[in-house]
């Protein structure tokens, strides 16, 4: 199998558990106005968007050279779309 194969695998099995949880609990927890939830959503969205694209460049150039420091970002990674979640319901409780 070629390297990018390989990858696109890993995308594949990776994407899904990087969207499903902060989106659930955006679902689980939000408001029940619908503009709220759906803003909360796309910002969530957007959020898991960037941090997996970041991490995947990172691990893609790390990856031959420090195995586990991209192992390590691509697992710290999947912990920034719920801290976006803290930060904007701690703002909403605030305001």
């Amino acid at each position: 199998m070629s390297d990018v194969t390989v990858w696109l695998i890993a995308l594949a099995f990776y994407a899904p558990i990087h969207y499903l949880g902060p989106l659930l609990v955006g679902v689980i927890t939000g408001t029940e106005d619908a503009a709220e939830r759906k803003m909360l959503l796309r910002s969530v969205t957007i959020d898991c968007t960037l941090s997996m694209a970041l991490a995947f460049s990172i691990t893609l150039v790390t990856f031959q050279t420090h195995l586990q420091w991209a192992m390590g970002v691509l697992l710290l990674s999947m912990i920034v779309p719920y801290t976006h979640l803290a930060l904007l319901r701690y703002r909403r409780r605030r305001a």
